[in-house]
């Protein structure tokens, strides 16, 4: 099997693939847990250590706390060298197609490219089962449809916060991402103003419990300004204009003025989600849902091209316990139809 993506839910499923005794490859565009490499240097992750943990190995932190960015990028380093699991870095899927019917032969057949050392060179893979867990973190959703969405002090991804202090920042967006960014932010010095369409809530949006709990205290101690119920209006250099609109409703070009919100504003966090790499998809005749993500059979995460599934973010589990766990039981279908299986 062939294995596209090295974080940790394609990490997981090649402890899986090693354990069953499945021959496998992970193919990864850049290094191991690159989204995670890409997260600010100073976050501490909500989820605890043990649902973050893969392979069987433990993951311990010092004192139970939450493990911070650089705790996670150690274990998951150490898991693959401890494992010796097979995973080409910097070596990028270039094309794929399905050759075949299920069964009888059928296979795909890959070509990935080297990005790096030997840049340009390419290889020829064959695998019966292809688990696509690439993630969608190159593909961030963007506010092209409101004016002023691609100016430049719009980002759709913080990298550190520590730039933005004493500065007025607007997050854009409902879930872990958004409200742990703005709590980011916040905690650096900025002056946070988070705009959410609902008010949080218990695992709406995939929020944590203890993330809604904390962004409302952080709210409720005026630590960030929070404001739910509305929707970007318009960016412009030095302003952001909000309006209130109910749940699913576009927002007016112009409403009246106890709808309207206007704030000072420095700099503009749109983490709104992210969508799945077409192209790849379309070269397998796989369909793109609406939000943007692949559509497969929910109960067996595999897509209407037989023998390829899909696990990680792109089945939409945006927790890293739900996506391991998802990679996990793929991988063991998978072995279920090796030949001579019942």
């Amino acid at each position: 099997m062939l294995i596209v993506g090295a974080g940790p839910a394609g990490l997981a499923a090649a402890c899986a693939a090693q354990d069953a005794g499945l021959s496998y490859l992970v193919l990864e565009r850049q290094g191991i847990v690159q989204s995670l490499v890409e997260h600010p240097q100073q976050i501490r992750y909500f989820s605890p250590a043990d649902e973050m943990a893969i392979g069987g190995v433990p993951f311990f932190v010092r004192g139970g706390h939450k493990p911070t960015r650089e705790d996670a990028l150690a274990y998951y380093r150490a898991v693959a060298s401890a494992r010796g699991l097979r995973v080409a870095t910097w070596e990028e899927v270039a094309d794929v197609e399905r050759v075949g019917e299920a069964g009888a032969g059928g296979h795909f057949r890959v070509r990935s490219v080297r990005r790096v050392a030997g840049e340009g060179k390419t290889r020829d893979h064959r695998a019966r089962f292809l688990l696509v867990c690439a993630g969608t973190f190159p593909n961030p959703k963007r506010l092209c449809v409101v004016p002023g969405g691609d100016l430049p002090k719009v980002f759709a991804k913080l990298d550190d916060p520590t730039p933005f202090w004493g500065r007025d920042v607007l997050v854009v967006g409902g879930g872990n991402s958004a409200a742990t960014a703005a709590m980011t932010l916040a905690e650096a010095g900025a002056r946070v103003t988070l705009a959410m369409r609902r008010p949080p809530a218990d695992f709406q949006s995939h929020l944590r419990p203890f993330i809604v709990r904390d962004l409302l205290i952080m709210a409720g101690e005026k630590r960030l300004e929070l404001h739910t119920g509305v929707r970007v209006a318009r960016i412009d250099p030095e302003s952001v204009r909000l309006v209130r609109v109910a749940y699913g409703e576009a927002p007016p070009e112009r409403g009246a003025d106890d709808d309207v919100i206007d704030l000072p504003n420095d700099f503009v966090f749109a983490l709104i989600g992210h969508t799945a790499d077409a192209a790849f998809f379309a070269r397998l005749g796989v369909p793109l849902a609406e939000d943007g993500l692949p559509v497969y059979e929910e109960e067996t995460a595999e897509t209407t091209v037989p023998g390829l599934f899909i696990a990680g973010s792109l089945s939409r589990a945006n927790i890293i316990l739900e996506s391991r766990r998802r990679a996990v039981e793929i991988v063991a279908r998978i072995a279920a139809r090796r030949p001579g299986q019942p």
